[in-house]
């Protein structure tokens, strides 16, 4: 059993490494506009409405999403259907969260400082139109035709562990900034710096020939090339470290608008755990097809005897070693986060209504990735207040959210689905962002006339 765990792992990890380029990073659109602690890791600058705060531990935030090109139904058919709704180029984006300590204080009513921990991993792969179209159809090919799989806006994986002290200065009712400054231990990460995947027939028509380019590195605490996961030496490989910086403010206009800026994650991690390079230009291999007498002969090979699961078990074995072997060690390297910033204002309908619109953007290996929301948010007195709204990516416009706190006393519960494309169907599935969590909180103390945008 623990070498077929062993072997899968492997098979995982460099499958996410093949498929590496971009990296991603967890979002937010509408829970940032509630009033819970944790909006100001969206937005540093975010006004905290308690005197102190401590998440439940392990639960402080959980936040789970996942970004898909065509919807769950159209994946799960592998129809002619789903080739109409593929585009020339396919980003598949995964991310989990979890906020085990959390927690902040407020000294002379105007400083708020927090601790914050994270645990984050992000996954992103990129994929042709061309490979859609050989998981529909298979490989009916003309001799050396070519189908090109993927290219070099491939995608990533990354995880790390995150320890930040956060610094909150609300300077008078109408302006407020902070500061997040966070210590990184990374875990696992790789990517690439070129890559192509590219299929075509033989003379033999059931032949296949795959070439491939990958350069790129990797870099884990656990040794991908060992066949033991050893607890100790993994924890003696927590040598990667890093930095990054969150930066934010808003500023309340007038009494009907306020605007709000944050930039994220401006930092990098540099790997030494068994860091690893893959250098190979225009390599291939072929995989031969079922041939008649595997089946209809009449040797001991024949129909009786043939075996589907143990054919293409010999091929992902096969694939597994010509990968391996061309992994070599590296020297250590830093590796950028993917820097995010936001640009958003508010109008104030009312006392206890806000209208809310946000432009964001990341920049991924160089290229620009945009997206944003409108929302409502409504305060219900100190006890309730919910958003609802909807976020445009550059996937699906249409991405309805809603969210939720309610404090009642010290206990606060928080949930959101920040967004989805459907409610209701689950093979519509094509976008979906969850966040939740608990906080025990005091409220601010001294406030004769509450105010429920903000608390002064």
């Amino acid at each position: 059993m623990k070498q077929y765990i062993h072997k899968y792992f492997i098979g995982f990890f460099i499958f996410s490494f093949f498929l590496t380029i971009q990296g991603f990073a967890q979002e937010s659109y509408l829970l940032k506009e509630l009033r819970i602690p944790q909006a100001a890791q969206e937005n540093p600058g975010a006004v905290i409405p308690y005197d102190a705060h401590v998440c439940f531990p392990l639960l402080g935030k959980t936040h789970v999403g996942i970004n898909l090109p065509l919807n769950y139904g159209d994946i799960y058919s592998l129809s002619e259907d789903m080739l109409k709704k593929v585009k020339k180029n396919n980003d598949i984006r995964a991310w989990v969260q979890n906020d085990p300590i959390h927690f902040g204080f407020r000294v002379n009513k105007k400083n708020y400082f927090s601790i914050t921990t994270a645990v984050k991993a992000d996954v992103n792969i990129t994929f042709r139109e061309d490979l859609a179209t050989f998981l529909v159809k298979g490989n009916a090919l003309s001799e050396n035709e070519k189908l090109s799989f993927v290219g070099n806006d491939l995608g990533s994986i990354n995880s790390y562990i995150e320890f930040g002290v956060g610094y909150n200065r609300e300077v008078n009712d109408n302006i407020s900034f902070g500061v997040n400054a966070k210590y990184l231990l990374g875990l696992v990460n790789a990517y690439t710096e070129k890559a192509e995947l590219s299929l075509y027939t033989g003379d033999k028509y059931n032949e296949l020939i795959l070439n491939h380019t990958l350069q790129g590195k990797m870099a884990s605490i656990h040794d991908i090339e060992s066949d033991d996961f050893d607890i100790n030496d993994m924890l003696q490989n927590l040598k990667n470290h890093g930095f990054a910086i969150d930066l934010g403010a808003r500023y309340r206009i007038n009494k009907l608008f306020e605007v709000n800026a944050a930039v994220l994650d401006i930092g990098f991690i540099n790997w030494k755990s068994y860091p690893k390079q893959y250098n190979v230009i225009d390599e291939t291999f072929s995989v031969v097809g079922y041939q008649y007498d595997d089946i209809f002969g009449d040797s001991d090979e024949g129909i009786g005897n043939f075996d589907p699961k143990r054919y293409l078990e010999s091929i992902v074995d096969s694939i597994t070693e010509i990968f391996i072997s061309e992994i070599e060690p590296s020297a250590s390297y830093t590796k950028w986060l993917n820097t995010r910033f936001s640009i958003g204002g508010s109008i104030y309908a009312s006392r206890n209504d806000r209208f809310n619109f946000t432009f964001n953007g990341k920049f991924i290996n160089g290229a620009f990735v945009p997206s944003g929301s409108i929302s409502y948010h409504r305060t219900c007195g100190k006890w309730f207040d919910f958003v609802i709204g909807n976020t445009f990516k550059r996937n699906a416009i249409f991405n309805p959210g809603i969210g939720m706190n309610l404090t009642l006393g010290v206990f606060q519960l928080y949930c959101a689905v920040d967004y989805t494309n459907t409610f209701v169907y689950i093979d519509k599935v094509k976008n979906l962002n969850v966040a939740f969590g608990i906080n025990f909180v005091a409220p601010m103390r001294g406030i004769k006339n509450f105010k429920a945008s903000y608390p002064y």
